[in-house]
């Protein structure tokens, strides 16, 4: 059993990285993304975080990744070391949508549900979260079951390793309200499988949709449909076994500014009826939105994929599966 001394220890390894703030406020003046559904409890001041929570989260990918850790590449892996929180509390690091549970750290993903969805994917419930971390908190607050949002319950997800995703849930009204949680650091990275394959994608895939990038960026209701075919089969397969690649090398070298027309959005809808979303970009490259990594993926299974991506008729509203 950890004490509180413990989860004081495994908090104080988040060191926000040094373009927080200003994605932070580019969040709050970005363009709408796609619709999540996302619930706050608790007192008015924590309400208030939790609407940056929300806005962190619905405002692009390169903007999911606001409690960043300095990411330690070796020579065969990347390393994303454990979330340190700021010893003294830190009202950036305050809004991202976080739970504290076995001494981890769990941030908000950007994967999809829908309510009927998330009923069916809920499994044992682990606890009920405390409204404890909020701008004003003390380093004692960082306890377990703490949590940027509110006092809910919360739960292990059918399916998967509860190491690795948890989720939010609450009935209110007839209605649902879900979110799914990800602990994506004290992990070691080497290939697409060592965090792919904790998403589970192999023969799991019905159906595929995309948008490129400038239609993502500005909301536009423009998509592309593939089918779950041998392409995808083969493109999962081939991100399994991708090497892994430094985000912030990467993102020195200018990845996310570069050819932005040439960039796409790739959601998988899976069986259960979890949407993952990927960052396609130029040079194979493909990140699991939310993860400070990047996969290079055989240009043969990559090139394939995109091939499809072209040749298909973008269609003009948004598909119908998570509406």
């Amino acid at each position: 059993m950890m004490n509180r001394q413990d989860y004081q220890d495994a908090m104080e390894s988040i060191v926000p990285d040094q373009g927080m703030e200003e994605r932070l406020k580019g969040a709050v003046g970005a363009p709408k993304k796609r619709k999540r559904r996302f619930i706050t409890y608790g007192a008015a001041s924590l309400a208030a975080v939790c609407l940056v929570v929300w806005a962190v989260a619905q405002y692009g990918p390169e903007r999911l990744n606001t409690l960043d850790m300095i990411v330690q590449p070796v020579s065969d892996a990347v390393v994303i070391p454990k979330i340190k929180l700021p010893k003294k509390s830190n009202a950036l690091a305050d809004m991202i949508g976080l739970i504290v549970y076995e001494g981890n750290i769990y941030t908000q993903t950007s994967t999809r549900m829908t309510p009927a969805d998330a009923k069916l994917l809920r499994g044992e419930r682990l606890g009920r979260t405390k409204g404890g971390i909020d701008e004003w908190s003390k380093k004692t607050d960082y306890e377990e079951l703490a949590s940027t949002i509110g006092v809910t319950d919360i739960f292990a997800v059918n399916g998967y390793d509860q190491s690795f995703r948890i989720m939010s849930y609450h009935e209110e009204n007839g209605e649902i309200y879900a979110e799914l949680y990800e602990c994506l650091n004290g992990i070691t990275i080497r290939t697409g499988e060592d965090l792919i394959g904790k998403l589970r994608l192999k023969d799991r895939v019905q159906s595929v949709t995309w948008q490129p990038y400038d239609a993502w960026y500005y909301s536009k209701p423009e998509y592309g449909e593939l089918a779950a075919d041998e392409t995808i089969d083969q493109f999962v397969a081939a991100l399994y076994e991708a090497k892994s690649f430094d985000r912030d090398r990467l993102n020195a070298e200018g990845i996310y500014e570069r050819d932005k027309l040439l960039q796409k959005m790739l959601y998988l809808m899976l069986e259960d009826g979890t949407e993952v979303q990927l960052w396609l970009f130029p040079g194979n490259y493909v990140m699991y939105v939310g993860a400070p990594v990047f996969f290079q993926v055989e240009e043969q299974a990559y090139q394939a994929l995109w091939n499809g991506m072209e040749q298909a008729d973008v269609i003009t509203h948004e598909p119908t599966a998570l509406k």
